[in-house]
């Protein structure tokens, strides 16, 4: 190595050569391939070095010693499988749209919402929906492999992927076959690796940039019974929009930490961390003192990185005025065509472009991005087009520089990732949260704080944040007051959940305080659900609704219980029925049919709970299904855009709105209710008395609210239908705690708490012993929640209340 090892490098090489598994969570600049040299330096045992892409895979070999060898997914797949394949990568050339179509039998255009769709068109919607089955760990192909199709609502997408999902199977089919027709990419022999639950050769496995790692492999990775080790930033992961995922955060190993940056100073570390407060991460980085580095205003910089495509084309543009030669990362190509497809839009000619080959005029898609939620991600580049023009647009991309001739690189902030420059500005497009109905701030989404976090880290001595001074306002606007406020507002009127997502809630510091190692709770549980079965699913639906789907589930389980629907569907009901303003309410002889179908609702539900035989399975799947969106009402004080009751009219009835519920939603709760039989089934037994659905607890009205889903003979159950349950952790963690600490009398007597996974019929739980021993709780529970209700109580001002 160049430089002495830092204590934590060694710290790692200890552990590793102790045949410990680790989570190695470098930050920016910390000299991660450096430490697994260092590691890999130390034992004569084989290993594999897993890379992302060729490149590095090259550099890497150059660094270790002869006992490691170094390699992408790609080419063990290629030497396992994809050589079996290997003459038709040679001979698969790019094979039209229209001949894909005519392979696969495509003979005639679909029609979706009066829009034609070609089928040129749906061929590619097919090998797009086999590409992202090649990414993702499913077994099968479903219609939720279908991308989005811009100026389609949900309802015009599950059709178009009902109607393809078949010849996607058949593509599937061929591309498998050694004398199959259509195009064979290398990503299909990576997929069909993966299937076949590879064994890696190596004593050791050590996966690079584990914090956005293709899920495919991340499942042969995690299968592996070698000494595994991960290494990464789970701060830096930002392509999960692309379905890349973090294998870090949920590792069941040892998490250690590189926290020591050689490639900026003291302050840009603080800028660093800063943001990765936001991201909510536990790293806290150190900069290198011997490096002069400073935040603040640059006059001249050597990179400019942006939000997106179109905030880069901005300040490309701006260069370009004024006589600058600019370059941009990774070309110009997409915008080109996406200015190339405006261009045709508005001479009133059809395009070609994949995102845009539904519209008829550029007018279409200017009324999408602006009135469709679903088109937001076409606003700037819509922006672009109206502000510049598509020619200005493409001379502009004409007369960009190569980067080695360029006097500045304009980039988004994905392309930066893993680069680095002397002089960076933080450019365009990276906006702050808005405010909700109450004037209190939206939170800041992790995913973006993780963005502008990889984006301040490319500086090594200068680091220009005009494009995120926003976040001191937001800052101050955010956080909690001296006198306990957000925006203006008490926490301590929030929800549980709501204020367990401010860290400086009065629940969220009481949790910290006296609770601090959720991490402990969380390892031990990815660890008892590493052999989980695969979820049960809808698979014939671009877009279900999951949270419909979730409450419906909830809900069944308590009819199976015995247990009405609970409080807040009636409160649902009776929002809508109000004459409060309700957003997204229709017009009030609507919500007067409504109010009407939901209170039959209740009451259908009250007379079964009764003893009315006369109402099957089915009607009660419907029932607990149309009841999540009345719930739903009340959650959230709207009626959403894409809810069931949207649709309504001044005559509809609660048999309307039953006839409405989608068949995939009365087979996949069926389908959990099935798998529940060993898990969930003995709590069916269980006397009327022992079993509680909905509770809630003494220290409710001390906050803003806290109800959980069950106690069943004491044990404190939360329902989830999660199709991923590794990614579920700390909150759910956070949320147990508070439901068991705000039982302050004892009420409920209760001695377990746990998750019930109800797509997997898989159970998890803890004593509570041994739950607030692994969570280092400060105290024994009674006087965790003696302080809980002291703290809580001060909170509000009631000191007398407080005295013991």
């Amino acid at each position: 190595m160049d430089v002495r090892p830092t204590e934590e490098q060694l710290a790692a090489r200890d552990a590793f050569l102790a045949g410990r598994e680790l989570a190695l969570v470098a930050g920016a600049g910390t000299g991660k391939t450096s430490t697994l040299v260092l590691m890999a330096g130390v034992t004569r045992k084989r290993g594999l070095y897993v890379a992302f892409n060729k490149a590095i895979a090259d550099e890497a070999r150059q660094r270790f010693g002869a006992n490691v060898d170094c390699r992408t997914a790609h080419s063990l797949a290629h030497r396992a499988v994809g050589r079996r394949y290997q003459d038709r990568l040679s001979r698969s050339a790019r094979i039209p749209s229209k001949e894909t179509a005519r392979l696969l039998g495509i003979r005639q255009d679909l029609w979706v919402s009066s829009r034609p769709i070609s089928c040129a068109h749906q061929a590619r919607l097919v090998t797009g929906m086999v590409r992202r089955f090649c990414y993702s760990t499913d077994r099968q192909l479903t219609a939720r492999h279908l991308e989005r199709v811009n100026g389609l609502d949900p309802v015009a997408q599950d059709e178009v992927a009902r109607v393809l999902l078949p010849y996607a199977g058949r593509a599937w089919d061929d591309i498998c076959a050694p004398d199959g027709r259509l195009r064979f990419e290398h990503d299909h022999y990576l997929k069909m690796w993966a299937l076949t639950e590879p064994t890696l050769e190596g004593d050791f496995v050590l996966l690079d940039e584990a914090q956005d790692t293709n899920p495919v492999l991340e499942e042969v990775f995690l299968a592996q019974d070698a000494q595994r080790v991960c290494v990464g930033d789970p701060a830096q992961q930002i392509y999960a929009w692309r379905n890349a995922r973090d294998v870090m955060t949920g590792f069941p190993a040892d998490h250690l930490y590189l926290t020591k940056s050689f490639r900026f100073g003291p302050s840009i570390a603080r800028t660093a961390n800063r943001w990765l407060r936001h991201a909510e991460s536990d790293l806290h980085l150190t900069g290198n003192s011997a490096t002069d580095s400073r935040v603040g205003a640059v006059a001249e910089v050597d990179a400019v990185l942006c939000r997106g495509n179109a905030d880069a084309m901005q300040e490309v543009l701006g260069f370009l005025k004024r006589g600058v030669p600019v370059a941009l990362t990774g070309g110009g190509g997409a915008l080109r065509n996406l200015a190339q497809a405006a261009q045709a839009l508005k001479a009133g000619r059809r395009t070609t472009h994949p995102e845009l080959f539904l519209f008829t005029s550029w007018g279409d898609v200017q009324e999408y991005a602006e009135n469709d939620t679903a088109g937001q991600d076409l606003k700037a580049i819509v922006a672009l087009a109206d502000t510049y023009g598509p020619d200005v647009i493409i001379d502009a991309v004409d007369r960009l520089a190569d980067e080695r001739a360029a006097k500045v690189t304009v980039s988004t902030a994905h392309k930066a990732k893993g680069r680095e420059w002397s002089r960076v500005r933080i450019g365009h497009g990276f906006a702050g949260p808005s405010v909700d109905d109450d004037g209190m701030p939206r939170p800041l989404r992790p995913s973006e704080a993780r963005l502008i976090y990889v984006a301040v880290t490319r500086a090594r001595h200068r680091l220009d944040p005009a494009g995120i001074t926003w976040i001191d306002e937001y800052e101050k606007a955010a956080e909690a007051a001296g006198d306990g406020t957000v925006a203006g507002r008490p926490m301590i009127e929030l929800s549980l959940t709501r204020q367990l997502k401010y860290p400086n809630s009065p629940m969220s510091e009481f949790v910290a305080r006296h609770l601090p190692n959720s991490r402990a709770v969380v390892q031990d549980y990815l660890r008892r659900i590493g052999d989980l079965p695969r979820p049960v699913q809808p698979l014939d639906v671009r877009y279900p609704d999951w949270s419909a789907l979730g409450h419906a589930i909830d809900f069944r389980f308590r009819l199976c219980l015995g247990s009405p629907l609970g409080a807040s569907v009636g409160s649902g009901v009776d929002a809508v029925g109000s004459d409060r303003p309700l957003r997204g309410a229709p017009a009030p002889a609507v919500r007067e049919a409504l109010h009407r179908a939901g209170n039959d609702l209740v009451a259908l539900v009250d007379a079964y709970l009764r003893g009315d035989d006369g109402l099957d399975g089915e009607i009660l799947e419907r029932l607990c299904f149309v009841a999540a969106y009345y719930e739903d009402v009340y959650r959230t004080g709207e009626i959403r855009r894409y809810s069931m009751l949207t649709d309504a009219t001044a005559a509809t009835t609660l048999d309307d709105l039953l006839a409405a519920v989608p068949d995939y939603a009365i087979e996949d709760v069926n389908r959990q209710l099935a798998i529940a039989e060993e898990s969930f089934g003995p709590f069916l037994e269980l006397p009327i008395a022992a079993r509680v659905c909905g509770p809630t607890f003494a220290g409710s009205r001390d906050i803003g609210g806290a109800d959980a889903d069950y106690i069943l003979d004491g044990l404190l159950l939360d329902c989830k239908a999660a199709i991923r349950p590794h990614q579920l952790g700390r909150d759910e963690i956070h949320q147990l705690a508070g439901y068991l600490l705000l039982d302050y009398d004892d009420r409920y007597r209760i001695d377990r708490v746990g998750l019930y996974l109800s797509r997997q019929g898989a159970l998890v739980t803890w004593s509570v012993p041994d739950f607030l021993r692994r969570l280092g709780a400060t105290g024994p529970l009674d006087d965790l929640r003696r302080r809980l209700r002291e703290h809580l109580r001060l909170q509000r001002g009631d000191r007398r209340a407080a005295c013991p």
